[in-house]
């Protein structure tokens, strides 16, 4: 078990999935920006999704954007959508936006409703905005 703690007794699902993701998120307390990006560019997320709100935490939107920007051009497929969630919702923060009010070029770079060819052209144009 993360942390060496004992899971306690749970009533529901979610009991369990904030437990296990608090302690996954409490894991990543002790890592700097640089660990949580090899992390990351490595392909090995979380499963609670809590490595993304780590990041934003302690990267710099000049660290990050490069393995982010990777993340979403690599990650495609409808297995991959939360993912891409997650890691565009890491940049469009860093980079200064809500996350209660996404731009809409943040949806397209995160979702492929119009085919991934135009979630990759999306995605170069968010390269092309953080290069200005």
């Amino acid at each position: 078990m993360p942390n060496g703690a004992e899971p306690p007794e749970f009533s529901n699902w979610q009991e369990a999935w904030e437990w296990h993701a608090q302690q996954t998120s409490d894991q990543f307390v002790a890592l700097s920006a640089d660990e949580l990006l090899a992390h990351i560019a490595a392909g090995n997320y979380d499963g609670y999704y809590t490595i993304w709100y780590r990041l934003r935490e302690k990267a710099t939107l000049e660290q990050a954007a490069p393995v982010l920007l990777d993340v979403l051009r690599r990650e495609a497929g409808d297995a991959y959508s939360l993912v891409r969630y997650h890691c565009a919702a890491a940049l469009f923060y860093l980079m200064g936006y809500a996350d209660d009010k996404p731009p809409p070029l943040r949806i397209r770079v995160q979702w492929d409703h119009d085919g991934e060819p135009a979630r990759q052209e999306a995605i170069d144009e968010l390269e092309q905005q953080l290069v200005h």
